[in-house]
């Protein structure tokens, strides 16, 4: 299985947990809640993707890991801006994200 694959499987995995999230708060009454989770599980599947893509073109792994948290604390610090009080929810989102990641990993090298 390439890197692609296990990318692809996090992907579609954040992407119906963020379904079922944003489902789930909104019939619990709490939409802006469910919104932000859902955001930060979407962009945080995006992580994968943005180290590949700075590791394919060379860019040394603390740069690249250094440009990533840049990217994702700027993205929760425009969060905070715009969702004042729940900007909370996409850094929770995000750090889902790479709880989901985890496990696809770990779930695909336990079948090894």
């Amino acid at each position: 299985m390439t890197t692609g694959v296990l990318l692809r499987q996090n992907a579609i995995a954040c992407a119906v947990l963020a379904v079922a999230v944003a489902l789930g708060t909104a019939v619990a009454g709490h939409p802006a809640l469910g919104f932000g989770l859902a955001a930060g599980l979407l962009l945080g599947s995006l992580n994968g993707y943005l180290i590949q893509g700075l590791l394919g073109r060379g860019a040394p792994f603390v740069a690249a890991s250094l440009l990533r948290l840049v990217f994702f604390s700027s993205l929760v610090l425009l969060a905070a801006l715009t969702l004042r009080g729940n900007a909370w929810t996409l850094a929770l989102g995000l750090g889902l994200a790479q709880l989901v990641m985890a496990g696809v990993a770990i779930r695909r090298g336990l079948r090894r």
